[in-house]
C-alpha cells in the first residue's frame, strides 16, 4: 500500500481541498450584485468583504496533478484571506457553492481561527460563482472574477456553539463581491514520486511489476516491508527496522517480524529462501521528507533446510518516498455535547462492508455516564471537508452520531455536519480528522437536539 499524500503548500490551502470529484453543478441562487467594485490591477487579487475594500498582500494559485485549481488571495499577516476552489480548471463560470459530492468552494478566514471559517455551503444558505477569463499556461498566470456567501456556525469564547432561543445555533454570514484577480501567478503541482527497486538473482534481472512498501509495528517495534514482485510472481521481499538510519546492517536468516531479513521466492513451489548471509546499507533516510535509499545483497537459502536452492542476489537497489516515520500508537478522541466535555474511556475501530463498500466506523463510548458518540465513513476516503448526512443510504456516505444513554435511548445522527480528515496514512492506518454536527431524530418524531462540537480524533485502522 502506499500513503496517500497530498501536498502542502500552504494550511489554508490544504485545507480548501474539500469533498470528492463531480461535475459542476448548474449555477442557482441570487449572487450578489457587485457594487463599487475595485479593479485588481495586474497581479493583484481584490475584493470588497462586507462593505470593506481589501487588496490582498499576497494571491496565488496551484493546479493540482487532478486538474483542480486552489487560488489563495491572503489579506493580513493575521491569517485573514479567500481560499477560492474550482475543479476541470478551463476558462469559463464555475458555480462555487457547496453541495455534497462537490470540490468547488468559496471560504473567507477572518484571521481569528482556521477551523470555523465561513464556507459558501448551500446546506445553510451559502452560495458563490467564478469566472476565469485567463489562464495562461505558459507564462503561468490566471484572471478572473468571482463573489460568494459564506455562512458558519457563531462559537462562543470556548468554542460552543451560541444557540437562539429555540437552541437553534446561529450562523454568522460573510458577503465577498465585486472579487477580481489580475494575471496572479500559480504554480503546477508535481505528482508524487514513486517507489524503486533493482536487483539481479544469479545474474539476471530482476525487474519489478509491483513494489509494495508497508510500516507495521510489531511487539513495539515499527518495522518497513518492502515487497518487490514479477509478472511471472517471482518475489524479492527486504524487511527493516524503521530505526536503524544511516549505515551498513547485516541480515538475519530467520526473524520474528522484528528483525532484518531478505527474502527471495521463484514462485515455483519452492520454500521462501532467506538471507545467509546478507547486508543492506542506507545511504539516504530523511524524516522529513519520508525518503529512504539503500543498496543490499544476499545469499538466499532454505532456512529449514529442506529446499537445497541457494541463490544469489546481488546489486540490488530501492528508494522509498511518502513514508511516515513518526508512528501513533494510541487512539484518542474528544468532542462537546451541548458545551459539556466529552471524554470516552472506550474508543473501537471497526472495518466493515456495507451495501458492497468498504466503510470504517469509529465509536467512542464514555462507559460512567453511558454515552456514544460515533462517525461512520468509507474506507477509501482523502483529506478534505465532507457534509455529512443523517443516515445511510448507498453505503458510502459519511454519518455522525449520538447516543446520550446507550441500550435506552434511541440514536440521534448528523443533520447537518461537517467531517474533515486532516490526514489518512494508509500505510500505518493512522487518521486524524475534526468534526462538528447537530444530532437529531433521524426518523423526526423526536424533536429533541444535541449540538456536537469541537470534534477531534486521531485513531489507528487495524
Amino acid at each position: 500500500m502506499k500513503k496517500f499524500q497530498l501536498f502542502n503548500w500552504i494550511v489554508i490551502v490544504f485545507l480548501a481541498f474539500q469533498f470528492a470529484a463531480c461535475d459542476n453543478e448548474p449555477l442557482e441562487g441570487e449572487f450578489p450584485v457587485d457594487v463599487d467594485v475595485v479593479t485588481a490591477e495586474e497581479g493583484q487579487f481584490v475584493a470588497k468583504v462586507g462593505d470593506i475594500n481589501i487588496i490582498a498582500i499576497e494571491a496565488g494559485g496551484i493546479l493540482t496533478s487532478e486538474n483542480v485549481l486552489i487560488i489563495t488571495g491572503t489579506i493580513t499577516d493575521a491569517g485573514e484571506s479567500i481560499v477560492l476552489t474550482i475543479e476541470n480548471a478551463d476558462l469559463g463560470t464555475f458555480n462555487i457553492t457547496v453541495v455534497g459530492g462537490t470540490v468547488n468552494s468559496g471560504i473567507y478566514f477572518d484571521g481569528g481561527t482556521i477551523i470555523n471559517p465561513y464556507i459558501s455551503t448551500a446546506e445553510i444558505g451559502g452560495f458563490g460563482e467564478l469566472t476565469l477569463t485567463e489562464m495562461d499556461t505558459e507564462l503561468l498566470t490566471i484572471s478572473g472574477t468571482f463573489s460568494f456567501t459564506g455562512v458558519r456556525i457563531s462559537l462562543d469564547s470556548d468554542g460552543n456553539p451560541i444557540l437562539d432561543d429555540e437552541g437553534n445555533p446561529v450562523l454568522e454570514t460573510i458577503e465577498i463581491s465585486a472579487g477580481s484577480f489580475n494575471s496572479i501567478e500559480y504554480i503546477e503541482a508535481e505528482p508524487d514520486p514513486t517507489d524503486e527497486f533493482f536487483a539481479r538473482v544469479d545474474g539476471a534481472s530482476f525487474i519489478p511489476e509491483t513494489i509494495t512498501t508497508t510500516q507495521v509495528t510489531i511487539g513495539g517495534i515499527p518495522m518497513i516491508n518492502v515487497v518487490a514482485v514479477k509478472l511471472s510472481g517471482e518475489t524479492i521481499r527486504i524487511d527493516f527496522p524503521e530505526y536503524l538510519g544511516l549505515g551498513t546492517f547485516a541480515m538475519e536468516q530467520v526473524s520474528d517480524g522484528t528483525k532484518l531479513i531478505g527474502l527471495y521466492n521463484a514462485n515455483t513451489g519452492g520454500e521462501n529462501l532467506t538471507s545467509n548471509p546478507g547486508t543492506l546499507t542506507i545511504t539516504e533516510y530523511d524524516n522529513e521528507i519520508g525518503k529512504i535509499v539503500a543498496t543490499f545483497e544476499f545469499t538466499g537459502t532454505d532456512p529449514l533446510g529442506q529446499d537445497p536452492t541457494v541463490v544469489e542476489i546481488t546489486e540490488g537497489s530501492f528508494t522509498l518516498y511518502n513514508l511516515d516515520i513518526t508512528l501513533v500508537t494510541t487512539n484518542s478522541f474528544t468532542a462537546s455535547v451541548d458545551g459539556d466535555t466529552f471524554n470516552p474511556d472506550e474508543i473501537v475501530v471497526i472495518e466493515d462492508i456495507i451495501n458492497g463498500f468498504n466503510v470504517i466506523s469509529i465509536i467512542a463510548t464514555d462507559s460512567i455516564t453511558n454515552q456514544n458518540i460515533g462517525l461512520i465513513f468509507p474506507a477509501d476516503i482523502i483529506e478534505g471537508t465532507y457534509n455529512l448526512s443523517p443516515i445511510l443510504v448507498n453505503g458510502d456516505e459519511k454519518v455522525g452520531f449520538y447516543t446520550p444513554d446507550v441500550g435506552n435511548s434511541i440514536v440521534y445522527t448528523s443533520n447537518p455536519g461537517t467531517l474533515t480528515i486532516i490526514s489518512f496514512d494508509i500505510i500505518t492506518g493512522v487518521i486524524e480528522g475534526t468534526f462538528q454536527f447537530i444530532a437529531s431524530d433521524p426518523n423526526n418524531v423526536d424533536p429533541t437536539t444535541y449540538i456536537i462540537s469541537i470534534g477531534e480524533f486521531t485513531v489507528i485502522v487495524q
